[in-house]
């Protein structure tokens, strides 16, 4: 997880914008960091800032490939954003939130037997139709990765899809791990607000959540 040291000036929303994209999100720095009230914060305050996959509101003028060689230099890798944005078949929309997946901070993975591209997809995303994007990011979209290929792992963050039965509490403890109550209920706050949900009580059926990380 990443720290950051509270500097003059600094505000949450401030610092959501910096690692964020949005500062909208500034109610995930105060939930992992028990911060009551989120306007007050100290100079050399060090907060812990969860990975949450970096945000950007479309403005105007912007296509698909201003924003591909903004983020990744190469106007052809515009799918890497548009395919977990579900824009990949129709055009960007004045003032809509994408998340970004990141090209540059990337993990390194050595292909298995058996892997291919949708099951690493489900293993570190939580969703196989994201094996397109996976493909396209390491610049192999005919044919399955191959046995000892080293191929990278774009930094996303893991999202869920709600099913019948599903509740915040079960989601975290499951994508999370049990660590006790007072845990629970900090993780299940962090996801509520990366989610931008007014009440953690309320999901619906094949809502998709993204699930913020510590790594």
């Amino acid at each position: 997880m990443n720290k950051y040291q509270v500097v003059s000036g600094d505000t949450l929303s401030a610092i959501a914008r910096r690692f964020y994209g949005d500062g909208r999100l500034f109610r995930v720095i105060s939930a992992i960091n028990k911060i009551k009230n989120p306007d007050q914060i100290s100079i050399g305050q060090t907060l812990e800032i969860p990975y949450v996959t970096f945000r950007h509101q479309v403005s105007a003028g912007e296509t698909k490939r201003i924003l591909a060689q903004r983020f990744y230099h190469d106007e052809s890798m515009s799918q890497v954003f548009e395919i977990p944005n579900g824009a990949a078949q129709r055009d960007l929309i004045l003032g809509e939130w994408l998340v970004i997946p990141d090209l540059a901070d990337v993990g390194h993975h050595t292909v298995v037997l058996g892997e291919t591209w949708e099951r690493l997809a489900e293993r570190w995303y939580g969703d196989a139709h994201l094996w397109t994007m996976l493909a396209i990011a390491n610049h192999q979209v005919n044919g399955e990765p191959q046995h000892g290929q080293v191929v990278i792992r774009p930094r996303l963050n893991r999202r869920h899809t709600v099913v019948v039965g599903d509740t915040l509490w079960r989601i975290v403890e499951h994508n999370y791990g049990e660590g006790g109550d007072e845990r629970t209920r900090t993780l299940i706050e962090m996801v509520a607000a990366t989610n931008f949900l007014a009440n953690a009580d309320l999901i619906n059926v094949v809502q998709r959540l993204w699930l913020p990380s510590f790594d």
